[in-house]
């Protein structure tokens, strides 16, 4: 099965267009604007893994409980995207296989990865 991501709108435009080989679409051309609950739906009802660098999206699924196909945070240091980009290809290999269902948090130095709790 093919991974189809949403890049939220504060994804730096590089970083998705760096993504080839990848079906994303990017919420800066389709949805600006739109409030976060929105996009966590529309990327649930596409089947879409959410990237973002928004921790909002926590709140979201783990304390109001929105269904969310998964989602990437990517929380790191430094906004260069070169940076940015090379980390992401460090962790990809690891995270790869276990992004539906995820809520996962990629940092400077380790990466966490926690089990979204299906929706009561």
């Amino acid at each position: 099965m093919r991974v189809c991501f949403l890049a939220d709108e504060n994804i730096h435009a590089d970083m998705v267009e760096s993504s080839t080989g990848y079906d994303v679409s990017y919420a800066a051309e389709t949805m600006s604007g739109d409030p976060d609950e929105i996009l966590l739906a529309t990327a649930c009802r596409e089947k879409r893994i959410l990237v973002t660098d928004d921790k909002d999206f926590g709140e979201l699924v783990f304390h109001r409980r929105l269904a969310s196909q998964g989602i990437i945070l990517i929380r790191l240091s430094s906004p260069r995207i070169e940076y940015r980009l090379r980390r992401l290809a460090e962790v990809w290999s690891a995270i790869e296989s276990q992004l539906e269902g995820r809520f996962i948090v990629i940092g400077d130095k380790k990466v966490r990865i926690r089990p979204i709790s299906p929706t009561p």
